[in-house]
């Protein structure tokens, strides 16, 4: 099951971005940085995901809450 909101997603979720050159690539969420979601595209690759190149994602089979990345988003200064 996919969804387009962009808050629901949490770590081990497969997430959906577009590239610079128009083109959608996917990879598995690992934690949530500065910028946004990190993502491993495949063979340790990382891509960060943020709202602007956000597409979708789907559902990890085990998914879980990043309340690290969570809190220090809440504090940024």
């Amino acid at each position: 099951m996919s969804s387009t909101n962009y808050s629901d997603i949490m770590v081990g979720d497969v997430v959906y971005y577009s590239t610079a050159q128009e083109q959608v690539g996917k990879g598995k969420t690992l934690f949530r940085g500065d910028q946004g979601w990190i993502v491993n595209r495949g063979n340790g690759q990382p891509q960060v995901v943020t709202p602007e190149n956000f597409v979708k994602f789907n559902k990890g089979r085990n998914r879980r809450v990043d309340f690290l990345g969570n809190f220090l988003q809440e504090y940024r200064t």
